[in-house]
């Protein structure tokens, strides 16, 4: 068996680039201002009839908070059977703390709504940062990101194919129905990107002391090791 533990990040370059370019992108609107350009683009896209409005309505409402707390629940099962209770607390309790953060910024920045007549769909409260990137980024991916480290690596590369793919479809329909603008949706990306990495250096730091522990009393842990 090959062990991966949590403390390896065999993920961090893939993470490092994914916030790279979606930083890069934020800069870009904000240095051309196409923010507002780009958000009616996208918008008309998703105005092409009931059916498209619905697919989209579907996809949005993976990123509502009881999806998004069931997937930080079943990671937190999944360290549970692997007996780690301090992982599992982390990725309950991170996402929960990502979500508080963005709605504080909500309340200061106190950004309206667009208005758009292509919206198809409607939303309350204030527009930035988007709660649904902040979800998704932190519900999904550090799901993905834990469960990547116990399988081997192609799956590992699978996860984290597929579930950035639908964190990105989630966070930009919100955008595709008229109820963000794209900054909003990057802005809570990266705030969801910076609560993934005080997760992972949490993870990090508590499993470099569960090793160290097991070494001490040289016993093997063959539960923290996946499948060949």
């Amino acid at each position: 068996m090959t062990r991966h533990p949590v403390h390896q990040f065999r993920t961090l370059p893939w993470f490092g680039w994914w916030a790279a370019a979606h930083a890069g992108l934020l800069l870009v609107l904000l240095a051309f201002q196409w923010d507002e350009r780009l958000s009616g683009t996208f918008c008309s896209w998703g105005s092409g009839g009931t059916s498209r409005t619905r697919t989209l309505e579907t996809l949005t409402t993976w990123g509502n908070p009881w999806p998004v707390t069931l997937i930080a629940a079943g990671s937190a099962c999944f360290a549970l059977t692997r007996r780690n209770i301090a992982a599992a607390a982390v990725l309950l309790a991170v996402p929960y703390a990502a979500t508080v953060s963005c709605n504080l910024i909500k309340g200061w920045a106190e950004r309206p709504r667009p208005t758009l007549q292509c919206a198809s769909a409607q939303a309350d409260g204030f527009s930035f940062p988007s709660g649904h990137a902040v979800g998704v980024t932190t519900g999904f991916l550090l799901a993905a990101l834990y469960l990547s480290t116990h399988t081997p690596r192609a799956v590992s590369a699978l996860i984290l194919l597929l579930t950035g793919l639908a964190a990105e479809l989630v966070a930009w329909s919100r955008v595709i129905l008229g109820v963000h603008f794209s900054i909003d949706v990057l802005a809570g990306q990266l705030l969801g990107a910076g609560w993934l990495a005080i997760a992972a250096l949490m993870l990090h730091h508590q499993s470099t002391r569960r090793l160290r522990r097991e070494a001490r009393q040289g016993v093997p842990n063959p539960v923290d090791e996946p499948v060949p």
